[in-house]
């Protein structure tokens, strides 16, 4: 709505009214930040677009005076870049380098941009982020992140493309949500209504490419057509105000921001490289950080579970215990009709669905837990020692993505040891057996130590340092690394070592 008047507005500050002492219709030029996702999940069939595209298309509403600025990222972020004029009315020749993509994190590069634009020139800044909002790698919290948008002068215009492991399809807004690595993460949608109302912008979920046009174009029409009010605030002993801004006009309705902040207070929440304005991973370090060592450029990641808060999902079914981590399912002890099945030759995958009690079939036995954390490997061997209930599968997990993960399985029948390799769709539901169950070696321990070495393509299988098997395998070529059982079960993992090769 356009033609409003100082008179129109009414401010507040902490429930106070305050005295307008000076008022812009707007229009002015403004500085922009585009982020754009780039990680693998925003490259699926039903993506709208590449972030190029998205980016160009929004471009063209550049004004004279604008500065535009483009940052791709995924969980790393930058470069950070300034669009020169040319880049501007040419804005087809605009090609961000790609980002190496495990997921991403969408704070630390909303934070980065904050931080870059504290030194544009124009006083009307804003942020928007191209995003399916999922952020499992960020080293700040949303809340650090609200403190910095609470003391900037930035709005902040989210463009969620949906996706299945962020967005509740029940119709429940979930704050949390479990990620397949058992990881939990906010829910993009709390995150995006958070965003916008702390920022007074907005946030948008187009399902089609006219909608994503449709919400480019809002946000352009909002930024040329915003009123500025300021007001002199009153001493206080808080830095943090609570604003309100009213319209007195029939019809109208206002966006504003809620909260303002003092940019030293924010200054405290988060710390920045002072050269690239990146999130400083030494005053904000991963959990897992501290269990790395590096020699020769190799890096080795030791994990002994004695540091609950060393950055593994903590569960009902998967959980620290003493001297190890603990995965199990809710009628653990069950697993010993498929371990039978297994231990006399038979394939129980291969079989109908056959109940005990008429309650659990082989389909659920067949059901994983599964947890995974630390670094993202390529190449590497991973090794642990596993104490399992007799007659139920557990094992690594390695090259976990977002669209699956190897699965290593070994069983303790009392008399033998038997392994098995699978690969796992990301939903857990879908699965191939790569190399079916074999006996290894006879029981010698109750705890058994299973190692897994993969290169390129090559998966080596090791028991009690043992090179047991070696094969071929394309479907998964990075990812985490982490522990998995199957059906009705308990295991206890210890000693974890994984080293880069």
């Amino acid at each position: 709505m356009s033609g409003l008047l100082a008179q129109d507005f009414t401010v507040f500050e902490n429930g106070q009214r305050q005295k307008i002492a000076f008022f812009d219709a707007g229009g002015g030029p403004v500085s922009i930040a585009v982020l754009l996702d780039s990680s693998s999940s925003m490259y699926s069939g039903d993506r709208l677009g590449s972030p190029e595209a998205i980016a160009v298309q929004f471009m063209r509403t550049a004004r004279p005076g604008d500065e535009i600025s483009a940052m791709d990222f995924s969980d790393e972020v930058g470069p950070f870049q300034r669009l020169t004029s040319e880049e501007l009315r040419n804005p087809s020749s605009v090609t961000l380098a790609p980002a190496p993509s495990r997921g991403s994190a969408v704070y630390d590069a909303v934070a980065t941009a904050l931080c870059h634009l504290r030194t544009s020139k124009n006083l009307r800044q804003a942020v928007i982020v191209v995003t399916d909002g999922v952020d499992e790698y960020s080293r700040i919290t949303l809340e650090q992140l609200i403190g910095l948008v609470r003391s900037s002068r930035a709005q902040l215009f989210m463009i969620g493309l949906q996706s299945k492991p962020g967005f509740n399809s029940h119709h429940r807004v979930e704050s949390r949500l479990t990620v397949i690595s058992g990881q939990d993460i906010d829910n993009p949608i709390v995150v995006f209504d958070r965003l916008m109302k702390e920022s007074g912008a907005e946030s948008f979920i187009p399902k089609s490419d006219r909608g994503l046009g449709e919400a480019l174009g809002a946000v352009s029409k909002m930024l040329q057509s915003e009123y500025t009010l300021a007001y002199y605030p009153q001493k206080s002993e808080s830095k943090l105000r609570r604003v309100e801004v009213k319209v007195n006009r029939h019809g109208a309705h206002v966006l504003a921001r809620h909260f303002v902040d003092s940019p030293q207070d924010a200054a405290q929440l988060v710390h920045f490289d002072e050269v690239t304005c990146t999130v400083s991973p030494q005053f904000h370090p991963y959990p897992y950080e501290a269990n790395l060592t590096h020699d020769s450029g190799a890096m080795t990641y030791r994990e002994n579970f004695s540091n609950p808060h060393s950055g593994w999902p903590i569960h009902e079914d998967s959980h620290y215990v003493s001297g190890g981590y603990e995965l199990s399912s809710p009628e653990a002890g069950f697993g010993d009709v498929y371990g039978a099945m297994r231990s006399s030759g038979i394939d129980a995958t291969a079989l109908p669905n056959i109940s005990s009690t008429g309650a659990s079939t082989l389909t659920a036995l067949r059901e994983y837990v599964v947890a995974a954390y630390g670094p993202w490997w390529i190449n590497f061997r991973a090794s642990v020692n596993v104490n399992a209930d007799v007659d139920s599968a557990a094992g690594l997990v390695f090259r976990m993505n977002e669209l699956g993960y190897y699965a290593l399985l070994v069983s303790n029948t009392g008399q033998n040891v038997s392994a098995e390799l699978l690969s796992v769709e990301g939903d857990g539901h879908s699965q191939r057996i790569i190399v079916p169950w074999f006996t290894v070696a006879p029981t010698r321990l109750s705890e058994t130590e299973i190692s897994v070495e993969a290169i390129g393509n090559q998966i080596s299988i090791f028991v009690e340092g043992q090179k047991v098997k070696t094969l071929q395998d394309d479907t998964y070529a990075q990812g985490l690394i982490g522990f998995v059982i199957s059906g009705h079960s308990r295991a206890v993992f210890r000693n974890l070592v994984v080293e880069q090769r």
